[in-house]
C-alpha cells in the first residue's frame, strides 16, 4: 500500500514540473549583444541565447535574415515587453521564414553561436549587427490584452443621498 501511494505522489509531482524554455535554458556566461556589438572578435563563435523583437525579415534564397531588436530576458526567455533596447542583432535561419509567422512587432527568442557581423544602414546610420546562427527559434504568441472596466467608478454603499442606497430608496433626511 505505501508503494502504491509513493508512485502516485511521484507521479502528481512529475505531472506539475515544468518543462524547459521554448529557446532552452540561459547560457551562463554567454556575451550580450552590446559586447559582441562593440568586440565582435571576441564574441564570434559563442553560444548565446538572445531575444528581443522582430523589426523584419529578409529571406534569401538559401536562408532568412530576421533583424531582432534586443531586449532583457525572462527567466522563461520570453523578452521583457517594455525593457529598453540593448541593440540589434540579425538572425540567421536556415530555410524560409514566413513573414507572416516572422511578423514586425512579434516576439522572438533564438538560441545558436555568434558567427561574425555584418554592416547595414538604419536610415543613414551604418550600424554593426552581430549575425547568429540560429540553432533553435521560438516565437512567442501575442500578450493577452486585459482590458479595463467599462464603468471605472466603483460602488459605495455610503455615498451621500440621492444617488446610491444599498437597501432602496431610505431618505433620511426628509
Amino acid at each position: 500500500m505505501k508503494a502504491f501511494w509513493l508512485v502516485l505522489t511521484s507521479l502528481m509531482l512529475a505531472a506539475c514540473a515544468a518543462g524547459p524554455p521554448p529557446a532552452g535554458e540561459a547560457i551562463v556566461g554567454s556575451p550580450s549583444v552590446r559586447e559582441a556589438i562593440t568586440t565582435p572578435a571576441e564574441t564570434q563563435g559563442a553560444q548565446v541565447r538572445w531575444g528581443g523583437v522582430i523589426a523584419g525579415v529578409q529571406n534569401r534564397a538559401d536562408s532568412s535574415w530576421v533583424e531582432v531588436i534586443a531586449r532583457d530576458l525572462e527567466d522563461n526567455g520570453r523578452p521583457v515587453e517594455d525593457a529598453p533596447s540593448r541593440g540589434r542583432f540579425l538572425a540567421r535561419i536556415e530555410g524560409f521564414a514566413d513573414p507572416a509567422d516572422y511578423g514586425q512587432g512579434k516576439e522572438i527568442t533564438v538560441r545558436g553561436v555568434v558567427s561574425g557581423s555584418e554592416t547595414r544602414q538604419i536610415g543613414d546610420y551604418s550600424y554593426r549587427y552581430p549575425v547568429v546562427n540560429v540553432e533553435r527559434v521560438h516565437v512567442w504568441a501575442p500578450r493577452p490584452v486585459v482590458a479595463e472596466p467599462a464603468y471605472p467608478y466603483y460602488y459605495d454603499p455610503w455615498y451621500p443621498w440621492p444617488y446610491y442606497r444599498p437597501f432602496g430608496p431610505w431618505y433620511p433626511y426628509w
